[in-house]
């Protein structure tokens, strides 16, 4: 199925005030479950060697069945500012990218600052984008400190694993993908520019192909109350998959456009790598070797919208992303919105 729509133009990202990549950080649960795991507990026809082959993952983390996404995004806030150097108190913003997120108000951004103990009324709040949640809030960011913000921390990723285990009916096509991480960043002020080239887009060409039901949508039409209605419902996973891949070679050359570079002048590039099947066609289509990149699916699974930084996170914290280097980072939440960026780290 391809796209009906025609994409935005290319805009230079006109920004006066530079903001600079402080720090990263990953929190995921101790907790490890297999494919097996999974196959055991469900009593599902499938070996682990099938969904290795399918989607390419190994294992996933699962949170404990007490645990809330505010306690996890608190604990990585906690890692991103003693990185930064910074305090709590520092902070002129923070944001925060959920799938579903522990209620739907208050906004669980103001769950986080109640733990980190600040009282200054810091303005906070979410947004649901699905996979591509990172780089809205990366391009947020970086336009709130050119308005005049010094720091501003930035938060991902959900407790998906909920939602595969309230499942009345296992579905075989998503019970293997979720897993539960969080992400974070810290951006403040930098003497130099260093985010080069901002792009987002929507496509509602694939509005409907991924989605959760719950809203007034289940409302209007008196659904009897279900805990399948808050599961990612995805009726082709392969419309999805290919539009993931098709819309990266539009991101990426929207991208370069903007700053006159070519692939051969970005040093790592970041996908959403909702699976490893979908991160290796993703490199296929821009013709980038798998040494300039990086897929942790195999070990923590679908984690939604943080799965971008998550890569990022890896490839700084192995040495493969030095400063200096030249980043090309993008994210397609289920090929409906995306975008990426291309930054100086």
């Amino acid at each position: 199925m391809l796209s009906e729509l025609v994409y935005p133009p290319s805009r230079p990202l006109a920004i006066d005030r530079y903001a600079r990549i402080l720090s990263t950080g990953v929190r995921v649960p101790d907790n490890v479950v297999t494919n097996d795991d999974i196959i055991r507990r469900y009593d599902l026809i499938a070996t682990d060697r099938a969904v290795q082959y399918a989607i390419g993952i190994q294992e996933r983390r699962y949170a404990d069945p007490d645990a809330l996404v505010a306690d996890l995004l608190y604990d990585v806030a906690q890692d991103c500012l003693a990185e930064a150097g910074i305090a709590p108190e520092q902070l002129d913003r923070v944001l925060y990218t959920k799938l579903l997120g522990d209620q739907i108000v208050p906004a669980t951004s103001i769950q986080v600052l109640e733990r980190l103990g600040v009282r200054q009324g810091v303005p906070a709040f979410d947004i649901a984008a699905a996979c591509s949640g990172f780089v809205h809030l990366m391009d947020m960011a970086i336009r709130y400190i050119d308005s005049g913000d010094d720091y501003v921390l930035i938060l991902g990723g959900d407790i998906t694993s909920r939602l595969a285990n309230t499942q009345s009916k296992k579905d075989t096509r998503t019970i293997f993908l979720q897993g539960d991480a969080v992400v974070g960043m810290v951006l403040g002020v930098g003497d130099a520019q260093h985010f080069m080239a901002s792009y987002l887009y929507t496509d509602n060409t694939y509005f409907e192909y991924s989605c959760i039901p719950f809203g007034t949508e289940m409302l209007n039409k008196t659904r009897a109350f279900d805990n399948a209605l808050f599961n990612m419902q995805m009726p082709d996973g392969m419309v999805v998959h290919q539009a993931v891949v098709d819309c990266s070679a539009i991101v990426a050359a929207k991208l370069l456009e903007q700053t006159d570079l070519t692939l051969a002048d970005i040093d790592v590039l970041v996908f959403s790598d909702q699976t490893t099947l979908t991160w290796e066609a993703q490199l296929q289509a821009l013709g980038v070797p798998k040494e300039k990149s990086t897929s942790q699916f195999v070990r923590y699974g679908n984690t939604v919208a943080a799965l971008s930084p998550i890569n990022l996170h890896e490839m700084i914290v192995t040495g493969r992303l030095q400063r200096g280097m030249t980043v090309l980072l993008m994210a397609h939440g289920a090929g409906a919105s995306g975008g990426g960026l291309i930054f100086r780290y």
